[in-house]
């Protein structure tokens, strides 16, 4: 669909200029009045609120001053019949009497846990109990002595009539709180005459004045606190707060509401604001309120008891900022919102009748403007009727076409400007246009010229709109995309080249990320395109190219060259691979390099068989020589044997009849001519391997059966051997005879390497366990010297024939081992021992290799024959 015109955005701005040129006045005014409404009322709800809250805590105060007064009262008006009628004039106390006038009192007034007497001693004259709901006379034997109570000493010290008032608490039995918990004051005053002193005591059961607390409280219940001169609370909004210098909770006003207590604990009464809440607060001061009732009180004085005060205190949350706003709102909403939509509806009406105006004028000039514009584009600009005919065209679709304004002007555009294939959808298009007045936005389309030659345009299409915002037609305008349709098909066959070709194509930025790979890289290395985009191609070396390769490659492209070599690299999975490399950089429009593109083919299957070839190049190479060696030991064995048996008998025959330095001639020369028959087999040997005959042994006893047949060296040689076979070892398929051959040339290699150690310090070990690796599993033998051992360089020499360390030697005991092991289908390798000396490292597999005869099967019977 089209976009709104210029005529309809023009009007739409007029129209929203014009409203609030009209509505910001208004609504200034509206705003100001709002502003003072809310003032206003603002006030007005603090005021009502300050007052509430003097009012509350006053009432609740009173409510506890009054609960007090009436203590002192009752203390009074006992206190006068105890010194009238209770007590005689030599100082005798009418016991009986006083129980029963405290009982009748205890009964009728409720109020009190105990109402006691107490002599000037502290020891208790009379005591009734409030139990049950009925007042009950404590028994003479049950009186208790209360000197040391703190009531006591300090009601004792003031003068007789002055009254003592303890702090509410709660009260202790045996130094534990009563349970339930139980709130006491106790007032004392004593009660004297000449010769003699008595303390009455009632101790108060603080419940009563804390419930005409609350209730005093009224609706301020939940903000409404009683606490003690400390801060902690007596009573408060959550009973779990209350006395929390008694129970273990420890909670006070004074820490939850440090700041303001500051201020509270410092004045007799007032109210302020703190951290948005208005705190209001008045001061109850019991002796006081003991002096207001009884004028002896104030005479007198109280000591530290005097001193004791109790808070009121009523802590509320204001509305402030923003929250205070939006409840003024909520509150007043349907008179501002009728407000505001009359102020709306009455600026809109002014602001279109205003706009209308100008919309005439406007609309001429938009045409004469975008006529003129669409002549100057560097684009093909037509305007097109309902009907599909051309009212419009710019010159540069002229140049286009090849023809005049006159030859365009009128023509109906599907019949003179659109190839044939296209004909009839431009037709549909026309169609919806003057139907639903709809028409595809975007449209590719070839254009016909007078030459016969079809332009591709890209064209997009406006919708025009008459003075009445009636659809009148389109207006296109086309870009002329021929040649860039012909590069991206070559772009698009040169991609899919790239994408199937079977190298590998990787293209880099100047600093070497990735920025492409085909899907021959995905299917060689493994790696999806996601997971090496941005990379370094570094990731997938495998350490074996030598740094200075790499130094000299980049040199190369940087320099604009191009680098062809190969690299070894390792795929996902961790294999290796090889691959043949040519990397070159691409240059821009301005000659510099900007990205580096390198083609690369997999070349590890040609490595593969290179390398096979090579290998086979080498074994027919040692074939040969093995042949040459064979030959020529068959004839120095057949030349030289036979002299070699004359030689030793004529000198056995010497030594026996010669004297003593005859006989130790002839035991060197004897020595000397068995090391030359000793080499002559090791030669044959090597040279003509005989093929093994296989089957299946246990390796324990094959190990056992070496050891024993050089015991003797190993004797010899004073060296401690250990062995240490892991239980239940496989069995594995092998020549024994061969096999003892090889660990017995082992052996006696580690004896002669511990010799070179001080005596009790030769030690060799043979050891056997399961080998697990990649080809399967086998089991590897282990013998160990702690001798000198040996260089790294010289390890693998010494499996080559005639190669030797030792002075005496052959230098063929290693290389035959190798062959024997070797027909096994295992592998024989030196190994330097962290511990110090030298490990030989025998891997027999346990499945028969295909290099020998096949294992004999149960009895004895051969399965197959050899195989070569």
């Amino acid at each position: 669909m089209s976009d709104p015109t210029q005529r309809e955005r023009i009007t739409r701005l007029d129209l929203l200029g014009q409203f609030l040129i009209v509505f910001l006045p208004f609504l200034f005014v509206l705003a100001a009045a709002t502003v003072a409404h809310y003032v206003t009322i603002s006030h007005a709800a603090r005021v009502e609120r300050e007052t509430s809250e003097i009012l509350a805590v006053g009432l609740a105060r009173r409510a506890v001053a009054s609960d007090l007064s009436g203590v002192v009262t009752d203390l009074m008006f006992l206190a006068d019949y105890v010194r009238r009628k209770g007590v005689s004039g030599d100082g005798r106390v009418d016991q009986e009497a006083v129980g029963e006038l405290f009982q009748s009192f205890a009964g009728q007034k409720r109020l009190y846990d105990q109402i006691r007497l107490l002599d000037q001693g502290g020891r208790e004259l009379v005591r009734v109990n409030y139990r049950g709901g009925a007042p009950v006379p404590e028994a003479p034997s049950r009186l208790q002595d209360k000197a040391e109570r703190y009531y006591f000493r300090e009601a004792m010290q003031l003068a007789p009539g002055a009254v003592y008032i303890s702090p509410l608490d709660l009260n202790k039995e045996f130094g534990q709180i009563e349970q339930p918990p139980k709130p006491m004051m106790r007032f004392a005053v004593a009660v004297a005459g000449d010769d003699w002193r008595v303390l009455l005591v009632l101790n108060y059961l603080g419940d009563r004045m804390l419930s005409h607390f609350r209730r005093a409280g009224g609706n301020a219940l939940e903000s409404l606190h009683l606490v003690d001169e400390e801060g902690y609370w007596l009573s408060g909004p959550s009973p779990d707060l209350d006395w929390g210098f008694m129970l273990p909770h420890g909670r006070s006003f004074a820490a939850a509401h440090r700041e303001a207590w500051g201020r509270i604990a410092t004045a007799v009464a007032g109210q302020f604001r703190s951290g948005g809440v208005l705190y209001t607060f008045e001061t109850v001061t019991p002796h006081s309120v003991a002096a207001q009732t009884n004028a002896r009180v104030g005479d007198t004085g109280a000591g530290e008891a005097g001193d004791y005060r109790m808070k009121v205190i009523t802590s509320v949350r204001e509305p402030m900022g923003l929250g205070a706003v939006v409840d003024f709102f909520r509150q007043h909403l349907p008179l501002y919102s009728m407000i505001f939509v009359v102020l709306v509806i009455g600026s809109y009406l002014l602001a279109g009748a205003r706009t209308r105006h100008r919309q005439a004028e406007l609309q001429g000039a938009y045409e004469r403007r975008f006529r003129h514009t669409l002549e100057d584009i560097q684009l093909a600009a037509v305007l097109i009727d309902k009907s599909g005919r051309v009212e419009f065209c710019n010159d540069y679709f002229l140049r286009l076409c090849g023809l005049t304004r006159d030859e365009v002007l009128g023509e109906r555009w599907t019949t003179k400007f659109v190839a044939n294939e296209q004909v009839s959808a431009i037709e549909a298009a026309f169609q919806e246009l003057r139907a639903a007045g709809g028409f595809p936005r975007d449209l590719e389309a070839r254009l016909v010229t007078r030459d016969g030659e079809d332009r591709l345009m890209a064209w997009h299409n406006t919708l025009m709109r008459d003075a009445d915002g009636e659809i009148a037609g389109i207006t296109c305008l086309g870009e002329d995309i021929s040649e860039r349709r012909q590069a991206e098909e070559q772009v698009r066959k040169l991609s899919r080249a790239v994408e199937q070709s079977p190298s590998i194509v990787m293209l880099t930025n100047r600093h070497g990320e990735i920025e492409y790979v085909n899907p021959k890289f995905v299917e060689v290395t493994g790696y999806s395109r996601e997971q090496v985009l941005g990379k370094n191609p570094r990731f997938l070396k495998s350490g074996e190219m030598p740094p200075g390769e790499y130094e000299r490659l980049w040199e190369r492209v940087q320099a604009g060259g191009e680098w062809r070599g190969e690299f070894h690299n390792r795929r996902r999975n961790g294999e290796l691979y090889w691959e043949s490399a040519s990397i070159s950089g691409l240059r821009g429009p301005d000659g510099e390099i900007t990205h580096f593109v390198a083609v690369k083919e997999d070349i590890t299957a040609r490595k593969e068989l290179e390398a096979e070839v090579e290998a086979r190049k080498r074994e027919l190479a040692r074939s040969e020589s093995l042949a040459a060696m064979g030959r020529m030991a068959t004839m120095v064995a057949h030349d030289l044997r036979n002299p070699l048996s004359s030689v030793k008998m004529g000198v056995q025959i010497m030594g026996r009849q010669g004297g003593e330095q005859a006989r130790e001639l002839s035991s060197i020369a004897i020595e000397q001519i068995r090391h030359m028959e000793t080499i002559l087999t090791d030669m044959l040997a090597y040279a003509r391997p005989e093929a093994v005959r296989t089957k299946w042994i246990s390796i324990e006893k094959i190990l056992d059966l070496s050891i024993r047949s050089v015991q003797r060296h190993i004797d010899e040689a004073g060296a401690r051997l250990i062995t240490d076979y892991q239980p239940g070892l496989p069995t594995v398929p092998a020549d024994p005879d061969k096999l003892r051959q090889v660990f017995s040339n082992l052996v006696v290699n580690a004896v002669q390497a511990a010799a070179g150690n001080a005596e009790g310090d030769r030690e060799l070990s043979v050891s056997a366990t399961v080998s697990l690796g990649e080809e399967g599993t086998g089991v590897r033998i282990e013998v160990c010297d702690n001798g000198d051992g040996i260089d790294e360089a010289d390890a693998e020499k010494l499996f080559e024939p005639f190669f030797t360390t030792r002075a005496k030697g052959t230098g063929l005991g290693l290389p035959i081992c190798r062959q024997i092991v070797g027909q096994h289908g295992g592998t024989v390798c030196l190994e330097p021992r962290a511990t110090g000396g030298a490990c030989a490292v025998v891997i027999l597999p346990t499945t028969p290799s295909g290099k020998g005869a096949s294992p004999a099967a149960p009895g004895g019977r051969r399965t197959g024959t050899a195989i070569g």
